[in-house]
């Protein structure tokens, strides 16, 4: 385990996960509402997919956080597989990830209202950087 992964306080993180499970749809709202207004251009990318489709990115997003906590063994190359997916498939560039990071911390911090605290920010951002590393490891140099 690395230095990073253990400065994220997991029975923290699990607790939250809980919690904003009950507000999906919301969650989802706020992720994409944050993200369109930061990057116009992730409109051309997510835009197109329906709310079903959203919502099944942010609990994607979500799983591979919990998935993380849990310290899965195939979490690795289920990640690994999602970076190349969405490097090929969506076409998404990797300096997209931040502002989808910031958007989600945005709307965790939306959805719990008076019970977000300064603790659980610093959980989730340093949670979310380290999928986000993971998912831009996997991407292949191209040349075009």
């Amino acid at each position: 385990m690395d230095a990073e992964s253990t400065q994220i306080d997991t029975d923290l993180l699990k607790k939250h996960l809980v919690e904003v499970a009950e507000h999906e749809a919301e969650l989802t709202d706020h992720v994409y509402q944050s993200l369109f207004a930061k990057r116009p251009d992730a409109v051309e990318l997510f835009g197109t997919y329906s709310r079903a489709n959203q919502q099944k990115m942010t609990a994607e997003t979500l799983g591979a956080v919990l998935n993380m906590l849990d310290q899965e063994h195939w979490l690795g190359e289920y990640v690994h597989a999602m970076g190349l997916r969405h490097q090929f498939s969506y076409e998404t560039p990797t300096d997209m990830y931040a502002p989808y990071a910031e958007a989600m911390l945005e709307a965790l911090a939306a959805v719990s209202g008076s019970a977000w605290t300064p603790e659980l920010e610093r959980a989730w951002k340093a949670a979310l950087d380290r999928v986000n590393e993971m998912m831009t490891a996997a991407y292949v140099q191209t040349s075009h």
